[in-house]
């Protein structure tokens, strides 16, 4: 199997985040789980994107994805007591964008294969 980086966007302007983690391209997914969840976006020094962590997970979605224990741990999924945290990069936490979001969690056979992050805006 081929394994590729993971691709993250954020766009802060409108507090979306889309990640396709790493895989190869023969996975294809099998179902796309919505909730509405604590989350962390985690930016460093040039604002891109170096984690996100999920919070609360249900069981049946922690049990449904794939807990990396090895040391390449960039751009696999840790997930422990319902808290899911995806490295996305090396490159240390500077700040965060916080609060419940609207995510979807897009599964295949082999776990969590991507996930699109929504936060509410608020009115200025």
């Amino acid at each position: 199997m081929t394994v590729r980086a993971p691709n993250a966007i954020w766009q802060e302007d409108t507090a979306v985040l889309h990640v396709v983690l790493s895989g190869d391209d023969g996975r294809r997914p099998t179902r796309t789980v919505s909730l509405s969840l604590l989350c962390w976006v985690n930016l460093d020094s040039a604002g891109e994107v170096c984690g996100v962590d999920v919070h609360d997970l249900p069981p049946e979605l922690t049990d449904a994805i794939s807990n990396y224990t090895g040391d390449d741990i960039i751009g696999r999924t840790l997930v422990n007591d319902g808290w899911l945290w995806i490295p996305l990069s090396g490159n240390s936490t500077q700040r965060r964008h916080t609060g419940v979001a609207d995510i979807d969690l897009v599964l295949d056979e082999e776990g969590l294969a991507a996930l699109a992050v929504r936060f509410e805006r608020k009115p200025h």
